[in-house]
């Protein structure tokens, strides 16, 4: 184990620690990574039904012992294949919040998603068949991609404002594979994505909104000005908590 990762380390094994439910935590991370039981199972040293039995018996709770090493474990794994997870977690945050959100609201009752796809004149290219049922709880509007994937985990948190039932619409987008990567990587999803800028979304992209089960679109919107200009007046016709 590196010294690079240990605040990584210390971050996820607080996590499941704080957890009121250790089960789907040790799940949720797992599931984070792209590791399999049985891939976890070998690292550690133990039998597969061992991991099976944590993540699926709320009744069975582990030590410390044995999260510090499931930890360990998947970290370990990620370094194997290049850490790119890893990498991801362990930004900086250098660049402050506030200059990578260009709007943000959340609303008392939930809208429909679709007056989002309609406002931001956008193509569904996964998720149309949840789209007229789906409703959310407020959008926010992030400015730089590369500002996002150098967030903290904290940073990245407060993109989601109230709820996570929200859309995140990503502007100066080249193909959409880092936002969607981001999104992949963080436990919290949001119940929609809509990219602004590329011509046509990367196909890595693509399956993960298709495996987070994300509804995700393409903005045709002229420019981010008119974008704004248009989920800021769709917010205008509800009652908002706030609004940035």
């Amino acid at each position: 184990m590196t010294h690079d990762y240990l605040q990584v380390k210390k971050a996820i094994y607080g996590d499941i620690l704080a957890s009121d439910n250790v089960s789907f935590s040790l799940k949720k991370w797992r599931g984070i990574f792209n590791v399999s039981q049985v891939e976890l199972a070998q690292e550690m040293g133990i039998s597969s039904s061992v991991i099976s039995e944590y993540e699926n018996n709320p009744n069975r709770v582990p030590g410390t012992r044995f999260i510090k090493r499931y930890v360990e474990a998947l970290i370990k794994l990620d370094l194997k294949r290049g850490g790119n997870v890893l990498k991801l977690l362990r930004s900086s945050g250098d660049v402050a919040i506030h200059d990578g959100i260009l709007s943000i609201v959340d609303y008392y009752e939930p809208i429909p998603v679709s007056e989002y796809i309609t406002a931001t004149n956008s193509k569904v290219i996964v998720g149309g068949e949840k789209v007229k049922d789906t409703r959310v709880y407020g959008h926010t509007v992030i400015d730089s991609i590369v500002a996002i994937l150098s967030m903290s985990g904290e940073g990245f948190y407060r993109i989601y404002g109230r709820s996570t039932e929200r859309v995140l619409i990503f502007t100066n987008v080249s193909l959409g594979r880092s936002p969607l990567v981001a999104v992949r990587v963080y436990p919290l999803k949001p119940r929609a994505v809509v990219l602004h800028g590329p011509s046509r979304v990367d196909e890595l992209g693509i399956k993960i909104a298709e495996r987070e089960n994300i509804i995700l679109a393409l903005s045709r919107a002229q420019s981010v000005e008119a974008l704004i200009k248009a989920v800021n007046e769709l917010a205008s016709k509800y009652r908002t908590v706030g609004r940035g």
